[in-house]
């Protein structure tokens, strides 16, 4: 039987820990859809991919409520594609993925077919793919003004009038209208994986370097909207801060909901009022592990957010927006000018990727904040037609039992038990969530299998002293080599954390950490690679950033000063 891998490196970074099944299904379709969409727009025929349907359906599994990759089915898309061997290797190091796996899905044709059939298929899809590369800027912002419209009506509907059966509806009018149209970011991750990996190519061959990951301008052209969660909180603190009145009702005893309020009864015009408003409108659905739908928002509970916001007030020192970072100069005096132009080129096609990629995860943001709306409105209704005892409890069912259960409650012909299934994945997801599991599993075996061989044989990770604790420089200022602070642990975002002037100590991160990196003085990361959020954020406010730092978390603690080497990717203690 063939080997599968399964891997969990980069979509940890959006999905850490447990995951409930209702994400997972959300997530396995979205992934299904979009890339069968995203193949034909790359130049892969109907039949191909219809004859490939199971590889779609699989491209994420589910393993002890933890989601992976299976990597099986990500190399095989990618042999649709021509060079894939070449985009296997960069599709690797977006991943994060630790180990290459020389992956060969290469047919062997006779004379005829190479030259005569297979050649020019070859040849147009690779035209088609330049093609879709040459104008992908221009198809990126056509995609953005559409969902935004989208969205907005979307947005607009009242979604407590809806019966179970519109808000179904509702959500296949989602899907239909923004899902099933993914496949233009998706084509920009692609250009993302193809530019970085090819600029890294070249870097090396030409310039004996590993350094031009922290050459690209990201924000030459344009902001970076990752930035602006940061930048927004810094301004509503600043603004506080120059009221009497309002700070001392932030710095007094008031519960965080109590301030809410009485900003909304005594200060209802005040500035300080409408930024928070309007930060909670805006990026209401912008918080860590904002990509499960079982995660409370920042819009629903707003009461994290005056927490963070309580103790930026605390601290005496203005703030200010961080300066975009400047692009190290890199000197090309040894290429000819042909090679000159060609990598300022790619550096330059890179980082304007990576940014409209970052745009695209912001609106992926929004997108699945509106599916966790829909269906804590189905929750709603179920609860108060007594098909589930808990509105919350919606999260563990797949979206397909959910529906099932919508079609059919009326007839009572469900083919499942919603509340025995409910009480038995409740159970499951308790029991998972203190179990270690490995980040690749290589392996003959089905799910369920290495789930009980897991159970059985718990992961025990050697543990190393910290000076063995190393990892990859992704970011670093440019006048400095070593760079020594406070380190500050965290497992899981934790919003009355002390952040200001730390160095961040964590497993990974996703967007939704952005609002407190422009208080960090570093970050130290277990996962991720060089196109990973931490390693992009940290470039681009030029602060220290190292990761692939694996068992970081165990054994630095917080209120530890460490030295970051930031030549070798070496952590030391400072005693």
């Amino acid at each position: 039987m063939k080997e599968k891998i399964y891997d969990n490196s980069n979509i940890a970074e959006s999905y850490a820990g447990v995951t409930t099944p209702l994400t997972f299904s959300f997530a396995r379709y979205v992934y299904q859809e979009v890339y069968q969409h995203f193949s034909k727009m790359m130049g892969a025929d109907d039949k191909l991919i219809k004859e490939n349907k199971r590889i779609f359906e699989n491209m994420i599994e589910f393993i002890g409520y933890r989601i992976y990759y299976n990597l099986n089915s990500w190399y095989k898309m990618l042999s649709f594609f021509p060079g894939y061997k070449f985009s296997g290797e960069f599709m690797e190091k977006m991943m994060g993925v630790e180990k290459h796996n020389p992956f060969n899905e290469g047919v062997v044709y006779g004379f005829f077919r190479k030259y005569f059939l297979y050649l020019p298929k070859t040849i147009l899809q690779s035209i088609k793919i330049s093609l879709a590369f040459l104008f992908l800027g221009w198809r990126m912002e056509r995609f953005n003004k559409y969902f935004e419209q989208v969205f907005s009506e979307l947005n607009a509907i009242d979604l407590n009038r809806l019966s179970l059966n519109e808000l179904k509806n509702l959500y296949k009018r989602a899907d239909d209208k923004l899902l099933a149209r993914w496949r233009v970011p998706i084509a920009n991750d692609f250009a993302v994986m193809v530019s970085a990996g090819l600029a890294d190519k070249f870097y090396k061959k030409w310039l004996v370097s590993n350094d031009a990951y922290f050459h690209m301008p990201i924000t030459a052209n344009k902001a970076l909207v990752s930035l602006d969660p940061g930048n927004r909180v810094m301004r509503i603190v600043n603004c506080i801060k120059q009221d009497k009145k309002i700070k001392e009702l932030f710095l007094g005893q008031q519960a965080e909901g109590e301030i809410i309020k009485l900003l909304h009864e005594n200060f209802p015009t005040h500035k300080a009022t409408h930024e928070i408003d309007n930060y909670l409108r805006r990026f209401g659905a912008r918080m860590p592990n904002e990509l499960k739908l079982e995660s409370e928002t920042l819009a629903e509970n707003p009461v994290n957010f005056i927490v963070l916001i309580k103790k930026m007030v605390k601290n005496e020192r203005p703030y200010s927006e961080q300066l975009r970072a400047i692009p190290k100069n890199t000197d090309y005096k040894n290429l000819s000018l042909a090679k000159r132009v060609f990598l300022r080129w790619l550096l330059r096609w890179a980082g304007n990727s990576i940014r409209r990629r970052e745009e695209a995860r912001f609106l992926r943001t929004l997108i699945f904040g509106y599916v966790r709306k829909v269906f804590l409105a189905i929750g709603v209704k179920m609860k108060r037609e007594k098909i589930v005892k808990n509105v919350r409890d919606i999260f563990s069912l797949t979206i397909e039992e959910v529906f099932n259960i919508i079609d059919n409650k009326d007839n009572k012909r469900l083919d499942i038990d919603p509340l025995l299934i409910i009480k038995q994945r409740k159970r499951g997801f308790t029991k998972w969530q203190n179990v270690e599991l490995p980040r690749r599993i290589e392996t003959s075996r089905n799910i369920s299998e290495i789930e009980r061989s897991v159970l059985n044989h718990p992961t025990a990770n050697k543990r190393r002293s910290l000076d063995g604790l190393t990892g990859r420089v992704a970011s670093y200022p440019s006048t400095m080599s070593t760079f020594i602070g406070v380190a500050l642990t965290l497992i899981d975002f934790d919003p009355t954390a002390d952040f200001e002037g730390k160095i961040l100590v964590t497993r990974q991160t996703d967007p939704g950490w952005t609002i407190i990196f422009p208080f960090l003085k570093g970050v130290v990361v277990e996962r991720g690679g060089m196109l990973s959020h931490a390693a992009i954020i940290a470039r681009e406010l030029n602060i220290p950033c190292i990761v692939g730092v694996q068992q970081a978390t165990d054994i630095i603690s917080s209120g530890m000063k460490i030295k970051l080497d930031l030549q070798n990717g070496v952590i030391h203690e400072i005693c």
